[in-house]
């Protein structure tokens, strides 16, 4: 039997950089990627950027589309919304050439009255994009569910079609076929241990070859995908609603502004670290910077009351979020504030310039919440996925020195605390670091071993 396939998920709570990984792969003309297979849902997106700074946001359509000679695959896991699809397509247009997809027969389609069945029931956090609704209908076999028909160069296959079609590139021993993960594995409903704040489906490498309908004695590799501080999607919904979506396990709830100022200054982001900068918060500064931030901000930062907040009780920290959301809301990411002073770090930039990180997600377009990593819920998806190496990405959150930087490990310096780092987090879960990624371009990576294994035979 061949070893070829390619498993690519995500170890923690979502929005780790999977595409980054998977385009990549795809890119690299030395890996022969025969087929690539989804089961997404649109519940989340998937953005691939290229060299040039251009970035496409995949849902259903595998990522691997960067590929021209990757045939492409959407499982019977995924669902899809029509007006979402279709305008997918024509993004993807530009990659797809005359290609064709592959498209499940059970591909179910999701349809407004599944999207508003979550919004009245759902009170966990969710995007409300109807995946958990049509989940369910398809468990149920309700009569009113539809399934995609034909869209353009998206064909439908019946089971028996898609499977041999897929089957010519597993038994290819010249080929590898790559699985693109969806979400993560902290998001998964049975063993994330976040139960209600998770997806409706399990979230691991078995999950996806089930879903593909492939053995595992064919999966060659597993690529753990991970950040150094794990997000979760933000507690407010694009409708303004305020509904908790969870934590990191016992991972300590952070802010963008320590995660900026601790990658500045090559430390670990410490809630007291604010503190020891000169300050200049006043009650003055404070009412004209809250009378300039957008009201989603101050919920943000306040919590649904957030008209009751006394201003003499404002934290410094939570001034400095406040200053950079209003920024942020202006367009604003590089700044210089007004609330604390700030030793310099290069003389390119003017004094007390802070350079923002944070990142909103591709759905919602909502802050996504930040998080110290629980080293304990790390080992155990690495427990249950046995990945081959750990993709670390937005190294940069570590050293911003580092942002888009592209090479092999042993040509760059490393401080104590980094070297400290690796050491502990390959210890920790007995997984081995083979990539540090840097930024969010196509190569924005630091290589620390070879990415794909060779194909097995036997």
């Amino acid at each position: 039997m061949v070893k070829n396939v390619i498993s690519v998920i995500d170890g923690e709570a979502g929005s780790c950089g999977k595409a980054k990984v998977v385009g990549e792969i795809a890119t690299d003309k030395s890996i022969n990627l025969g087929a690539s297979v989804t089961n997404c849902m649109p519940n989340a997106g998937h953005t691939f950027v290229d060299e040039n700074g251009n970035a496409t946001v995949f849902r259903n359509i595998p990522v691997s589309s960067v590929n021209p000679n990757t045939e492409l695959f959407i499982g019977p896991g995924s669902a899809i919304d029509m007006e979402v699809f279709k305008n997918e397509y024509e993004q993807v247009s530009k990659y797809l050439g005359d290609r064709k997809i592959y498209v499940h027969e059970m591909v179910p389609l999701i349809e407004e009255r599944h999207k508003q069945y979550e919004r009245k029931y759902i009170k966990s956090g969710s995007t409300f994009k109807g995946c958990n609704a049509v989940t369910c209908e398809k468990i149920l076999k309700d009569k009113k569910l539809e399934f995609f028909k034909t869209f353009r160069n998206a064909i439908v296959c019946s089971n028996d079609e898609w499977h041999e079609r897929l089957y010519e590139h597993l038994e290819n021993p010249l080929e590898y076929v790559i699985l693109e993960g969806s979400q993560g594995c902290d998001l998964d409903i049975n063993h994330s241990g976040h139960y209600p704040n998770t997806v409706c489906r399990e979230v691991s490498t078995m999950q996806l070859l089930a879903d593909s309908g492939i053995s595992a004695e064919r999966l060659l590799q597993t690529i753990m995908v991970i950040r150094p501080f794990p997000i979760r999607i933000s507690n407010i919904t694009k409708f303004g609603e305020y509904i908790y979506s969870g934590n990191y396990g016992k991972g300590e709830e952070l802010t963008w502004t320590q995660i900026n100022l601790a990658s500045m200054y090559g430390s670990y982001p410490c809630r007291g670290d604010v503190e020891c900068f000169p300050n200049y918060l006043n009650i003055k500064r404070l009412k004209k910077i809250i009378s300039h931030c957008p009201e989603v901000c101050l919920k943000q930062v306040f919590g649904d009351n957030y008209k009751s907040k006394n201003l003499e009780t404002i934290t410094l920290l939570e001034a400095l979020e406040l200053e950079r959301l209003m920024y942020k809301s202006k367009g604003l990411f590089e700044y210089g504030t007004k609330l604390i002073e700030l030793p310099m770090v290069d003389s390119d930039f003017p004094p007390n310039t802070i350079f923002d990180q944070s990142e909103q997600t591709t759905v919602t377009k909502m802050e996504r919440r930040v998080f110290d990593l629980d080293i304990k819920k790390l080992k155990t998806n690495c427990q249950i996925n046995t990945p081959s190496s750990l993709y670390l990405n937005f190294f940069q959150h570590l050293g911003l020195d580092f942002k888009g930087e592209s090479g092999n490990l042993e040509d760059y310096y490393f401080n104590r605390y980094l070297r400290e780092y690796f050491d502990w987090l390959e210890r920790e879960t007995g997984v081995e670091i083979s990539a540090l990624g840097t930024g969010a371009k196509n190569g924005e990576r630091i290589l620390k071993k070879t990415l794909v294994k060779n194909i097995q035979k036997g």
